[in-house]
């Protein structure tokens, strides 16, 4: 019943459109005659009424031609910004869940190094059967580290994305969130450098992880550079889960802006299509043309 009803109302619609530049031919081939009338007072009240319904006529022509040109002009408009809407929230809720599982898993790799630290700390020699159970954990933080940059560039790509995607939005709010990704990746890379150094280690020899791990196996032949190793470790991965954790806080606000501004543009949409109705109505029925239709100026987002 529902679409029949859209569906009657949409003929009405497009038949008044029709009839309104027929209607205005008409009136003004009968104007000729109707206008000769005006020259006594008897018959003038005829030409006040042809006059009044001839403003009518223009006044629903003008409305016609300037929502059927918005009509026009919004699909145009949208088509722009509207283009991947579907995948740039799919990529976000991708980017935190993924961020999320590294950050547990991160956290556990730190707990088995700690544990490996307090075992080994007084063995004058290592059983060979620990070496794989102590390498392993410190391989995978190293590969973490890795992981955590390459995150921390897809989050400044997809900011650049919503950029581009959404040219109205402000660029500001997403030249923030580019640079914060970039700020925590570069951090990473620092407090790194650093656990190494301070350890007594050469960052240098740390730049691939062939080299890292040749770096772990050696030092696990001698107590003290063993212990160096594994505190190394313990440091490093403590500043993966921070840097991690920062990603996910700034992941997360990215996608709550996200969700903010298609809310807004959809409550936008709304209230222009509420808008056109009126538009309509004030045409073909005498009502008055108001709009409720804000600017997306008005969605304060500086929350995000």
């Amino acid at each position: 019943m529902r679409n029949k009803s859209v569906f009657s109302a949409g003929i009405s619609a497009v038949t008044s459109i029709l009839a309104a530049p027929i209607e205005g031919v008409i009136l003004l081939a009968v104007g000729i005659l109707l206008l000769g009338f005006g020259g006594t007072r008897w018959t003038a009240r005829y030409v006040d009424a042809y006059i009044r319904y001839v403003r009518s006529v223009c006044a629903r022509l003008l409305v016609i031609s300037v929502l059927g040109w918005a009509a026009l002009a919004s699909p145009l408009a949208s088509a722009g910004t509207m283009t991947g809407g579907a995948t740039m929230p799919e990529q976000i809720v991708q980017e935190v869940t993924l961020l999320q599982s590294k950050v547990t898993q991160a956290q556990q790799l730190v707990q088995q190094v700690q544990q490996y630290e307090n075992m080994v700390q007084n063995m004058a020699t290592l059983p060979q059967s620990m070496y794989n159970q102590i390498t392993a954990p410190i391989a995978q933080l190293y590969g973490m580290a890795q992981q955590a940059q390459q995150l921390g560039y897809a989050g400044q790509n997809i900011a650049s994305q919503f950029q581009n995607i959404n040219g109205t939005f402000n660029p500001q709010i997403t030249a923030q969130y580019s640079q914060q990704y970039g700020t925590i990746t570069s951090g990473l890379n620092n407090a790194i450098n650093n656990a190494l150094q301070t350890a007594n280690l050469n960052p240098s020899n740390f730049t691939t992880q062939q080299q890292a791990m040749q770096q772990v196996q050696q030092a696990m032949n001698n107590p003290t550079s063993r212990n160096a190793i594994l505190q190394a470790g313990v440091s490093v991965g403590q500043a993966e889960v921070s840097d991690l954790t920062q990603l996910q806080q700034t992941a997360t606000a990215e996608q709550n802006m996200n969700a903010a501004w298609k809310k807004a543009q959809l409550a936008k949409q709304t209230a222009d299509h509420q808008y056109a109705s009126n538009g309509i109505a004030a045409a073909f029925g005498g009502g008055p043309l108001t709009s409720n239709a804000p600017s997306l100026a008005a969605y304060s987002l500086s929350g995000y």
